[in-house]
């Protein structure tokens, strides 16, 4: 009896060693891989060629959960513009796709048989879509004739004072101080004021609140409204009129600005520093405790908490609004999560609506899948992020049987590529595109 209750002792003691060795046993590590072409894509160019010798990470899943690409996908790592992704939808999830910036006209003065007498104040919200700088910037002629038809509106037809410019809307005008110096004198970081006019590339008159006013009294001149400013023939030259207390200014008239919706396009579609930096100010004005760096990336981080994405602080660190910093760091997990929170949102068409898709004419996708058909072009939407030794895409491939569950969401990061892009961005869209067959 004791033999037989030897040997049931050593059999359970076996069975249970055989049991805690099976949990505890080491699983493989691409055991819980996906295994179609796309992955096989990543995994071959993650062992062989110029992505090889690059810190890079891919992630891509659908709407409805199913994993189809995962490498790396939990590296933080330097997103470049892919980070206007974030700003662009946080401005919009807490500001509405309806909000505007304004441009407010004042006085000091009053209107005397159509004159105004007295001077002109301009006091600007926010507005970031004033200038000449690039193309897609309404211009002198367009901006200046509208708000010239608005103080025409109130009965004025030639100023007799001064034009004064007042951006004192946004308190922390600063640069951001992990910005390089060459990106600041190239003006991809210029930083917003209230009231800011983006010149033309090698203007000696620095952007903003000054050039805005002096620009539109310029124009004035040029247009008869106002009268030619007598230079001083002795003696110093008259110091420019302080702006008046505010509260004590009668105003004239109030411009708007596009939608928000129409602003987070161009933001997304030209890859617009300016933009980006203003919607981050915005958050933190009016979303936060303040407009200075480190409150409007608090007020950027609360913007995402009704998203559910505050638990993953850790796959996330933000410095700027429009990834100019090196000092960003986000996953691809992270990208993937937010995107498709993004999607299942109440501001998910307008967000989808404001990427450019592959190929598209005049916007930073210009030259992505090149020769490809439209019908593959049109249904990969995107955000494209670059920086020296920094290649990204993050974005949506919509479905070519319609279904919303089958979008495909989808995050490329590389950094520290030490090959030229026109090595890199083959391999991109070459993964892209497969990702792309898949659905």
């Amino acid at each position: 009896m004791k033999k037989v209750r030897l040997i049931l002792s050593i059999l359970l003691l076996a069975v249970s060693s055989s049991y805690v060795f099976a949990k505890t046993k080491p699983q493989n590590p691409t055991q819980n891989l996906p295994h179609g072409a796309t992955q096989r894509l990543a995994e071959r160019n993650d062992a062989e060629g110029p992505l090889s010798r690059s810190v890079w990470g891919f992630l891509a899943v659908k709407v409805n959960g199913d994993t189809l690409v995962k490498l790396n996908s939990g590296r933080r790592m330097v997103p470049a513009s892919n980070l206007k992704l974030v700003t662009t939808g946080a401005a919009l999830l807490a500001l509405g796709g309806d909000y505007r910036y304004s441009t407010v006209f004042a006085t000091d003065g009053e209107i005397r048989d159509s004159v105004l007498a007295g001077n002109l104040f301009i006091i600007g919200r926010g507005d970031p879509m004033l200038g000449e700088l690039f193309p897609y910037l309404p211009g002198p002629d367009e901006t200046f004739g509208k708000w010239r038809k608005a103080l025409s509106d109130m009965g004025i037809r030639k100023i007799e004072g001064d034009v004064q410019g007042d951006g004192s809307w946004f308190a922390a005008p600063q640069y951001h101080p992990d910005w390089n110096v060459e990106d600041i004198e190239t003006r991809d970081g210029v930083v917003p004021s209230g009231l800011t006019w983006r010149g033309r590339m090698g203007d000696s008159i620095p952007d903003g609140p000054a050039s805005a006013a002096l620009r539109f009294r310029q124009w004035l001149e040029a247009n008869g409204m106002a009268a030619p400013r007598q230079q001083a023939t002795d003696g110093p030259a008259p110091a420019p009129a302080q702006p008046a207390n505010l509260d004590s200014l009668t105003v004239l008239a109030t411009i708007e600005s596009l939608p928000l919706k129409d602003l987070i396009r161009i933001a997304n579609c030209q890859s617009d520093n300016f933009i980006a930096e203003t919607l981050l100010k915005t958050l933190g004005k009016l979303r936060g405790d303040g407009d200075g760096y480190a409150e409007s990336v608090m007020a950027l981080r609360k913007s995402l908490a009704p998203l559910g994405l505050m638990a993953a602080s850790g796959q996330m660190r933000f410095a700027d609004g429009s990834g100019l910093s090196r000092k960003n760091y986000v996953s691809p997990e992270f990208l993937v999560s937010y995107l498709r929170a993004m999607y299942r949102s109440h501001e998910g068409k307008t967000f989808l609506a404001s990427l450019p898709f592959a190929g598209e004419p005049k916007t930073t996708l210009e030259n992505r899948l090149p020769k490809r058909p439209y019908a593959l072009w049109h249904r990969i939407r995107m955000k494209s992020g670059s920086m020296d030794g920094v290649r990204c895409f993050s974005g949506y491939i919509l479905p070519s049987d319609g279904k919303p569950g089958n979008t495909i969401v989808f995050s490329i990061l590389t950094n520290n590529a030490v090959a030229p892009g026109s090595q890199v961005y083959p391999l991109i869209d070459a993964m892209i595109e497969s990702l792309a067959n898949e659905n």
